[in-house]
């Protein structure tokens, strides 16, 4: 799967827990290369955690229909992504109720999904663009970094990757007009650990 025909995509696979599919999905990735440009996760509810705590079983959902098909046990299906994300590293959880609680625009649906790393939540046809600063660059000798710097870059890094969202050519309109709609941007930062080697920084000090 290529992005433009240029680069390998990126892809997340997200199914609810209470999908009638939900014990084939684990373990879709213990068969190799099965999904192999896709990160897999689990969506669940506060209601399903809960049951999974109390040793209670839940009710699998028709996705079509909405009616009850049958019943699993929370802390069994748990432990099964647990054990699947041990062996292969996926599925991860997005834990689905906590994410709604933090939607800046509810009104304009329920997100279900997120980026293929889990960082942004997303609404049906969003996409997301992603930036880092180097704090590694900014070490300006023994434990003095360039905060001047990077307050200066995190404004600039912000700027470009709305400007991002102005420039890209999306495959699809339906992506065109959300992604712009809610300019999902996301800054991180890289470099840590060898920025703290040049500031002489032990990872375990206070």
């Amino acid at each position: 799967i290529k992005q433009g025909g240029k680069r390998r995509g990126a892809n997340m696979g997200a199914l609810g827990v209470e999908h009638p599919d939900i014990v084939e999905f684990v373990a879709a990735k213990r068969a190799g290369d099965a999904l192999a440009n896709f990160n897999t996760s689990v969506s669940v509810t506060d209601a399903f955690m809960q049951a999974a705590a109390r040793g209670e079983d839940y009710a699998l959902v028709h996705p079509r229909t909405g009616k009850a098909v049958g019943r699993l046990g929370a802390a069994q299906v748990l432990r099964a992504i647990a054990d699947a994300a041990w062996a292969t590293g996926d599925p991860g959880l997005l834990f689905r109720d906590a994410i709604a609680r933090a939607n800046p625009t509810p009104r304009l649906g329920a997100i279900e999904a997120t980026n293929p790393c889990g960082e942004v939540p997303l609404l049906p046809y969003e996409s997301c663009n992603l930036g880092a600063i180097n704090v590694a660059r900014l070490a300006r000798g023994a434990r003095e970094l360039d905060w001047a710097r990077l307050e200066a870059l995190v404004a600039e890094a912000v700027r470009f990757l709305d400007d991002v969202i102005e420039v890209n050519r999306q495959p699809l309109p339906e992506i065109a007009r959300a992604t712009r709609a809610t300019r999902k941007i996301g800054l991180g930062v890289m470099g840590f650990a060898e920025g703290l080697i040049r500031l002489g920084i032990g990872y375990d000090s206070d």
